[in-house]
């Protein structure tokens, strides 16, 4: 037989769960994450000269965060829509949060895809989300983080603004408004970096003319520079794009509804002409690539940091580069960083909640009542005027009872008919007694209580009624889902402390 642990009381048992549900979520909400990301190590920069002290800054690169609304998914209730967010939000958050507490990042840069759905929002629904997007990434460490000094959510994506010709230039003005200017060159130690609106450059409408006249009049090069682009650049499709890509290969010219895989090769082309970047970072893909293309140019593609872009491993990119010189190289490395694995957490819970469950209830059948051991059907119970108990499945002493019952009113049944009455039962086919009235509470029902009482559907709601009841009260469930209840209150509310601490 299974071994069961000794609890001398419910209140024991529960305490204990109590303490490892803590332990649970303490392991997946606080420790997993911190103890994943120290494991990442910012990348060094190769010295160029031996005795050179190098100045070194470190940039964090987290694309796609894409935080999950109605628009991901249409077809489910609103309960299952709010889980699914608050699932995919609190991976996120308990994960960048780990990265900034650990590897605090001189800089911070996400690469577009900030929002599901904020090409096609209203003004109401995208300041909502917008103000979800900065709880999770910004409000928690303005202290040491302002935007457009050193975090720059500033790259649009394809699904914030739209793409080529669907851009939708209202929304992308809403963009700027919350998020900074795109089109433009941000210089930080010594490296020009150049946010471009890929998105937009990508049509062939007046939609394109801002990035398209921003690359034509980008001044010449005289620092290092890096390209921001949230959808990659066109290159061979039969480059491999390295060990950290899960999927197949790139798909070079995959398109859809408001998206592209690549930018077109012939404004790919003018991009690396005008702007000569040393590196190009992108986003979209939400998988890892690192390739070259004809002219040398190096593009990383990001890993998606959320758990919802249908990449089991979700990432970002550490970047560190040397103080840039006039006319210098650009002297960098870069790593990529893994986070923990998604939904082990939410299998581990679920794996808690069933054996919380199992453990409870098996303590509350052990302490089940004697007193429901007998069949529901031993007392009357009904209202009705003549109830048929088969007397052959009860006790003897039952028996006996009814017996002396029927012999004690022998002799009066001899003098006066006996009228079915309330208190007038019939055993089987043979047996007729009756038992006093005080056995009986009357009640002054309407007609029409009393009709559907009468009839054969609320007799069978009654009786269907009376065997739960009394299937409850004879297994102890009703202080078992009192127990249940209590445990999962004080759970939820041990896991949001956790969460928010």
């Amino acid at each position: 037989m299974l071994f069961m642990p000794k609890f001398k009381s419910i209140h024991q048992l529960s305490f204990i769960l109590l303490v490892v549900w803590t332990a649970t979520f303490y392991y997946h909400e606080r420790y997993n994450p911190t103890h994943t990301i120290r494991k990442c190590q910012w990348p060094t920069v190769q010295q160029q000269e031996p005795q050179q002290r190098i100045l070194e800054s470190r940039m964090l690169l987290v694309a796609d965060p894409q935080l999950i609304d109605n628009h991901t998914y249409p077809g489910r209730n609103n309960l299952l829509l709010k889980l699914s967010q608050h699932t995919v939000d609190a991976y996120i958050k308990k994960n960048y949060r780990a990265l900034v507490g650990e590897l605090s990042p001189d800089f911070i840069v996400f690469l577009g895809d900030l929002l599901d759905n904020g090409r096609d929002s209203t003004d109401k629904y995208f300041y909502n989300q917008v103000d979800r997007f900065k709880k999770i990434f910004y409000n928690p460490y303005k202290s040491r983080y302002i935007q457009d000094i050193n975090w720059y959510a500033n790259l649009p994506g394809n699904h914030d603004i739209g793409f080529g010709n669907g851009v939708n230039e209202y929304a992308r003005d809403r963009f700027v408004k919350q998020f900074g200017q795109s089109n433009t060159v941000i210089t930080m130690h010594g490296v020009e970096f150049v946010i471009l609106d890929t998105p937009s450059i990508s049509a062939d409408t007046s939609i394109s003319t801002p990035a398209t006249q921003f690359i034509q009049e980008i001044p010449g090069k005289n620092l290092p520079r890096v390209l921001f682009s949230h959808i990659p650049l066109f290159r061979d499709p039969s480059l491999s794009c390295g060990i950290h890509r899960e999927a197949g290969p790139f798909d070079v010219f995959g398109l859809g509804y408001q998206y592209q895989n690549t930018v077109s090769e012939p404004i790919t082309n003018q991009i690396l002409t005008q702007i000569k970047p040393d590196l190009v970072i992108s986003g979209d893909d939400h998988d890892y690539c690192d390739v070259n293309h004809v002219d040398g140019t190096r593009e990383i593609t990001v890993k998606s940091i959320s758990l919802a872009m249908g990449k089991k491993y979700p990432a970002v990119q550490l970047l560190s580069f040397a103080q840039g010189t006039s006319g210098g190289a650009f002297n960098y490395n870069t790593e990529i960083c893994y986070m923990p694995v998604p939904y082990i957490n939410i299998y581990h819970y679920v794996l808690m909640a069933i054996i919380s469950t199992f453990l409870i209830l098996w303590w509350n059948l052990k302490q089940k009542s004697s007193r429901y051991t007998y069949s529901s059907s031993i007392l009357p119970m009904n209202y009705s005027s003549i109830v048929n108990i088969p007397i052959e499945s009860h006790s003897k002493k039952l028996k006996k009872f009814l017996k002396e019952q029927e012999k004690q009113d022998s002799d009066t049944t001899e003098q006066q008919p006996v009228k079915p009455t309330s208190s007038t039962y019939t055993l089987g086919q043979q047996h007729v007694f009756t038992i006093p009235n005080y056995t009986f509470t009357q009640k002054n029902n309407s007609s029409w209580v009393k009709y559907i009482k009468n009839s054969k559907l609320g007799q069978t709601y009654i009786l269907n009624r009376r065997r739960a009841f009394t299937f409850m009260k004879r297994w102890n469930l009703f202080s078992f889902l009192k127990n249940s209840i209590m445990l999962g209150i004080s759970v939820i509310g041990i896991y949001y402390f956790i969460y928010w601490i």
